[in-house]
């Protein structure tokens, strides 16, 4: 696992490692008091860096309590349990939280700007919005950030990135099998047998929709290809788009779609609580990746509880929840696996343009809306 999301990262996104310990040298028998006095002083001292962050954390749990109010693109799995960690730290803090798709929390942000009454956006926040929200979030660094590699600083100032995604197809076997189709790839979803039949998100409100807009426009000449254009418009044509992301792989799973375009954590979770009669399929023609991250609501209420919960999710404790829930945390040089990913060098994986993509977004997302009103 430490090697795939190392490879992972170097094409997530454009922006390192820090270690750090102590040791001392043991008295010499032959010392003066005064020296062996001092080294019973530093033997007193706190013996690492990381156990005065520890006990630094503790006073920081003691202090901690008012509200917390989160919105959240999140599913319900890795939320209860990142936020459910959160809370055991921090059990003087009380939590509400209002779930909802990325673009539904960035339109009430924006529409709550001169009475913000969320602290927090978890999750659902990707490159893209710095360049056309940062105005709705706070300047904030976490102190963890440092642990980050490279391609997972908060190089903007707003977004602390936790874990990166990577798109994949979702197949229900026994739908899969009556269509008399075998699901490979992306060109498989153009066949007639499956119109109607393949499940997307809408990539102008859910990001893991947006995600698999620029997988598809990767894998077949780019943002700016009319190849790539052409692809879309036929795939749309089989297309259905659902109101929300979770829709999606829930639909596929219930027999409601052949085929979701979808992302990896979500199926991944519902493989490793037992799901059958599914199964993930990277496309043939390659994968990419997004970083995701979370940032803190512009002038909220809760300003010193939404910082403790950004340093939370870089902390080693939530990112090996990360990678429990089946993501890819951001964090690679935690050593811990997950049976349920495969490693990057088994997938067709791709790095795509995000800071094209990212600086393009608006102009994409006009494009794919005018070609879904032709449908």
């Amino acid at each position: 696992m430490r090697k795939q999301v190392a490879l992972l990262l170097g094409a997530v996104m454009t922006a390192g490692l820090i270690t750090g310990c102590g040791g001392g040298k043991a008295a010499d028998p032959t010392t003066t008091a005064a020296p062996e006095t001092k080294a019973e002083t530093q033997a007193e001292a706190p013996e690492s860096k990381e156990e005065a962050t520890e006990a630094e954390t503790k006073e920081e749990a003691a202090a901690a309590s008012g509200d917390l109010n989160i919105y959240t693109t999140v599913s319900d799995l890795q939320y209860n349990a990142i936020v459910g960690a959160f809370q055991e730290k921090y059990p003087d803090i009380k939590i509400s939280y209002t779930q909802a798709g990325a673009g539904e929390c960035k339109t009430r942000i924006q529409a709550e700007a001169d009475n913000p009454q969320g602290d927090v956006m978890f999750g659902g926040l990707v490159y893209a919005d710095t360049l056309t929200y940062s105005d709705l979030f706070e300047t904030y660094v976490c102190k963890n950030d440092d642990k980050m590699p490279d391609e997972f600083k908060n190089t903007t100032g707003v977004l602390t990135y936790h874990d990166a995604q990577i798109p994949c197809l979702w197949v229900n076997d026994e739908l899969e099998k009556k269509a008399g189709v075998t699901i490979t790839g992306y060109e498989d979803l153009l066949n007639p047998a499956l119109k109607g039949q393949v499940a997307n998100g809408d990539p102008t409100a859910s990001s893991s929709a947006w995600n698999q807009l620029q997988c598809v426009l990767t894998d077949f000449g780019g943002y700016d290809s009319e190849e790539a254009w052409d692809f879309i418009d036929k795939l749309m044509d089989n297309m259905v788009i659902t109101d929300g992301s979770s829709a999606v792989y829930k639909g596929v799973y219930n027999g409601e779609y052949t085929v979701g375009m979808t992302y990896e954590p979500a199926c991944v979770q519902m493989l490793s609580e037992g799901a059958e009669g599914v199964h993930i399929v990277y496309p043939k023609e390659g994968v990419t990746s997004i970083a995701f991250g979370s940032a803190i609501i512009k002038n909220c209420k809760n300003l010193d509880n939404a910082k403790l919960f950004m340093d939370f999710l870089e902390s080693d404790e939530c990112q090996a929840i990360y990678n429990e829930c089946g993501a890819r945390q951001a964090n690679a040089n935690l050593d811990i696996e997950n049976e349920w990913l495969p490693n990057l060098s088994d997938i067709n994986y791709k790095a795509a343009d995000t800071e094209g993509l990212a600086k393009n977004q608006e102009d994409i997302l006009n494009r794919w809306i005018e070609l879904w009103k032709t449908k």
